[in-house]
């Protein structure tokens, strides 16, 4: 089943998550990101074990290689994966739609798929 799709800008699609961490902090909890799967100039879409609730304030921080940095935003959407891909092999994770104010800054850091 393909859903229709919303998003009017570009997604581009990071390679594997850099060696170090890459954390969601959200609702004084904080989340370990199990993968990245689309970042556009607004914003990015994650695979967390945990479910958020939309608009909750959120930051991403990533630590690792050197380097330190967070970028804030708020969820946009947060789903199961079974909702969202129903053949999943993860059907208790969840997949979060996340708008951020720097969503470049993120991308900056992370490796690409070559294409």
């Amino acid at each position: 089943m393909n859903r229709p799709e919303k998003r009017q800008l570009p997604r581009l699609v990071p390679g594997e998550v850099p060696r170090g961490t890459l954390i969601l902090n959200h609702g004084g909890k904080s989340t370990i990101i199990e993968s990245v799967r689309d970042i556009s100039n607004s914003g990015m879409s994650l695979s967390i074990n945990e479910l958020a609730p939309v608009s909750q304030k959120v930051s991403v921080q990533y630590a690792g290689s050197g380097v330190n940095m967070e970028v804030f935003g708020r969820v946009a959407w947060c789903n199961t994966t079974a909702s969202i891909e129903p053949d999943s092999k993860h059907p208790g994770k969840f997949l979060m739609g996340v708008e951020l104010m720097s969503p470049m800054t993120l991308f900056a850091m992370l490796p690409k798929r070559p294409h």
